[in-house]
């Protein structure tokens, strides 16, 4: 019996990687980018940010498989078939900080966290082909530095993955790794972007709309 599919909606390649090790053997994964706009979305409450950024790529993503005929075949005859996608941003104590601009603002971000703490808020917006049900979860993370050297600020932004990154934040960097004291509440993996938990939590809840719908039905169809 074929897998039923998962589409992942990321561009990011530790996203993938986390999806495919915690997923991998449960659903044929498919990996699209939703190319949206995210600076046209504003709020500043990082979880309403979150969740409508989440729920735009969401869209946009839909609208993709909508346009691929094969694609669309193949989640059809797959249930239980999904679609997931993401939105992160830092929240720097109630300052939300999104991708830096510059290097110069990588630098500047990163050096705060030193001796400090930052949290990090994302949303996952997860949608079920069958049954048409779209769910969300929020989740937060807070993780603590002891001091970040000037040099190894330097060696961080001239690797360039801060630049990529909500906050400039590169939490799995070598030399972040090394000025990290810990991560509570959170995992690595949420802070990289991608929270198991909350996934299976909504393929749980959009699994129980399967099991009351064939109920309702009586097991037919």
């Amino acid at each position: 019996m074929q897998k039923p599919i998962m589409i992942v909606g990321t561009s990011a390649p530790r996203r993938r990687e986390i999806a495919q090790r915690r997923f991998g053997s449960t659903y044929d994964l498919v990996y699209l980018s939703p190319d949206i706009d995210e600076k046209e979305i504003r709020d500043s409450d990082p979880f309403t940010l979150t969740r409508a950024i989440a729920q735009a790529k969401m869209d946009e993503l839909r609208a993709k498989v909508a346009r691929d005929t094969a694609l669309q075949d193949r989640v059809a005859q797959r249930p239980g078939s999904v679609a997931v996608t993401f939105d992160q941003v830092v929240d720097y104590h109630g300052e939300i900080r999104e991708k830096p601009e510059s290097e110069q603002q990588a630098a500047a971000f990163i050096h705060s966290y030193s001796n400090d703490n930052l949290g990090t808020v994302m949303t996952t917006v997860l949608y079920d082909f069958g049954t048409g049900k779209q769910v969300s979860m929020p989740n937060t993370t807070l993780t603590f530095y002891g001091e970040i050297p000037d040099e190894t600020v330097a060696r961080v932004v001239e690797r360039g993955a801060c630049l990529r990154a909500a906050g400039g934040f590169v939490v799995e960097d070598v030399d972040m790794k090394r000025c990290e004291i810990r991560i509570d509440p959170g995992t690595e993996e949420e802070v990289c972007g991608f929270c198991e938990k909350s996934v299976r939590a909504l393929l749980e809840d959009v699994h129980r709309s399967w099991v009351q719908g064939d109920r309702c039905s009586g097991g037919k169809g």
